[in-house]
């Protein structure tokens, strides 16, 4: 039977080696002008991230004890629906070269929200845009890292 608790502890230490895996491959990431951040540091960032979060969610799961849910596999409503979420994803991370990162993560965000059915589509369509604005500001005119902003922003 799965239960939650293994659920976790399994989910964690997969996002953890994941983490391990891209610290270790952003070492290998050379380049970059003195005067901008090195172009390393995103993908550092984000792996010790991954690292300490999957470690902290397999450590606390692993120290829970007691009263243990258990969970079923997804259906096939399920199955689809992670299917085209990574359908989806596969989908954003294809055109955010031709399209540029502010104008992929409006697309692709607003669709999850809308597929997922988390809220109307005028809150997705405001939340899609927030984020683009965001991460056009934040990572390519602020931190000057090498994502392509696209033929919006240039």
């Amino acid at each position: 039977m799965k239960t939650q608790r293994v659920a976790d502890i399994a989910v964690g230490c997969g996002v953890a080696v994941f983490g391990v895996f891209i610290l270790s491959a952003s070492m290998f990431i050379t380049g970059g002008a003195a005067h901008r951040l090195p172009p390393r540091t995103f993908p550092m960032v984000v792996g010790t991230l991954l690292l300490l979060c999957g470690s902290g969610l397999a450590l606390k799961s692993w120290s829970i004890r007691g009263t243990d849910f258990a969970i079923d596999w997804p259906d096939r409503e399920g199955i689809r629906t992670n299917l085209v979420t990574l359908v989806s994803l596969a989908c954003y991370i294809a055109l955010m070269d031709p399209l540029g990162l502010p104008l992929a993560s409006f697309l692709y965000i607003a669709f999850s929200i809308w597929y997922l059915k988390r809220s109307k589509w005028l809150m997705a369509l405001v939340i899609s845009l927030i984020t683009a604005v965001i991460s056009h500001y934040l990572f390519i005119r602020l931190l000057g890292l090498s994502f392509p902003a696209g033929f919006l922003f240039e």
